[in-house]
């Protein structure tokens, strides 16, 4: 048996889940999230062991701090001796560049993770620091890295090659790399579970950060995410796809300031900066209800824009199978299912109404339907525990 710590990073968030894996079984012993990390006060919930649940507040400087906390509080439930119990650390990390899959934190992976910042600054500074950071503290315990490109690695040169110098392709890795690659091939897997026939597969990941995946044969073929998470599908705060011959004009109106215009576009775009109401789907779509133009413009550009990439990948994939909805808003919201699904009645897909909004079903197509159309939750942290274990 191998005890194995899976941590997923964001600017001010820590979560994590402990397992205790073999090839039978992979048992999650551990699991916690820690918000607003950094801040004066960081606000935790930990589940210890099947029964015990422990919340609270405290200051947690950063992410090994984070990592620290959340070990101690194992070491006391008894469900760790000490360090030498974990056989790895393993992270869900964005954006290897050059390298892919599962490997181990090294210099050499440190070093590309570096040159690659500039493709994924809301992320790699966050587990560069905490891998640093842990390996100073503790040297001897093992670091892996799973990189959410990896399951993308099977994409056609052709679809990952912009129009560009092939020159920037080789030099400097200017290429498409695609992300959520943990969230997809946990679909991929699950398919092969629900529908063993489903060979060709959409997997929609729609949440605070949406993506689409066109999976043949268990293999992703194609995927919205480009060189960067920021570019494909309309997202919350990110604009998703966009004409960069427009930068001349932004850079006017922001005084030459690069460093605002993307700021905008990463931040203050997408559902929050069409709808003028937030981020979050939720109120955005209560806004829209309530009259709001800007708000109805924003949900139906999201909808738009995930119709479009279905038409395209299903080309891609001479066909449709399955369709699955997975994340956030693809779990909860029955309403943009719907408004997706409503679209694609020239496939010979069929929503179920009455499946649709009830929570627990998988499939919620009708049994007529041409393409069978799942809710699936994703679960990105046992991908990784799986390959970090399979490294082992």
């Amino acid at each position: 048996m191998k005890k194995i710590f899976i941590m997923n990073l964001g600017t001010t968030s820590f979560k994590f889940k402990c397992y205790l894996f073999s090839d039978e079984k992979q048992d999650v012993i551990a699991s916690g999230e820690i918000e607003s990390v950094g801040a004066e006060k960081s606000f935790y919930e930990l589940q210890l062991g099947d029964e015990k649940k422990k919340s609270g507040s405290l200051h947690i400087a950063n992410h090994a701090e984070g990592f620290s906390f959340c070990v101690k509080a194992l070491q006391e439930n008894g469900l760790l001796h000490n360090l030498d119990d974990l056989d790895a650390v393993g992270y869900k990390a964005v954006h290897g560049g050059n390298l892919s899959g599962t490997r181990l934190v090294d210099d050499e992976l440190l070093k590309e993770m570096e040159r690659i910042t500039p493709l994924a600054p809301a992320h790699n500074p966050i587990y560069l620091t905490a891998m640093k950071d842990i390996r100073e503290r503790f040297p001897s315990l093992t670091q892996v890295a799973r990189f959410e490109t990896s399951f993308h690695a099977t994409i056609p040169d052709c679809r990952t090659t912009y129009g560009v110098p092939y020159q920037w392709r080789e030099d400097w890795g200017i290429r498409k790399y695609g992300f959520h690659g943990s969230s997809h091939e946990y679909i991929a897997g699950k398919m092969k579970e629900l529908c063993p026939d489903a060979n060709r597969v959409i997997s929609c990941h729609l949440g605070g950060s949406s993506s689409i995946c066109a999976i043949q044969d268990g293999k992703s073929i194609a995927t919205t995410m480009g060189a960067t998470p920021q570019s494909g599908l309309f997202n919350n705060n990110r604009v998703g796809d966009f004409e960069i011959f427009c930068l001349p004009m932004l850079l006017e109106h922001y005084d030459g300031s690069l460093d605002q215009v993307l700021k905008v576009l990463s931040s203050e775009s997408g559902l929050l900066g069409l709808s003028g109401v937030s981020n979050d789907l939720r109120l955005v779509m209560k806004s829209m209800d309530e009259g709001n133009a800007h708000a109805r413009l924003a949900v139906e550009t999201f909808v738009d824009n995930i119709v479009g990439y279905i038409g395209m990948y299903t080309a891609f994939l001479g066909g449709l199978d399955a369709l699955v909805f997975t994340g956030g808003i693809g779990l909860h919201s029955d309403r943009i299912r719907q408004m997706v699904c409503s679209r694609l009645g020239y496939m010979g897909l069929e929503l179920d109404a009455e499946k649709n909004v009830v929570a627990n079903l998988d499939r919620i197509s009708t049994e007529r339907s041409s393409v069978k159309v799942y809710r699936i939750k994703t679960d990105e942290e046992i991908v990784v525990a799986r390959n970090v274990y399979a490294m082992l």
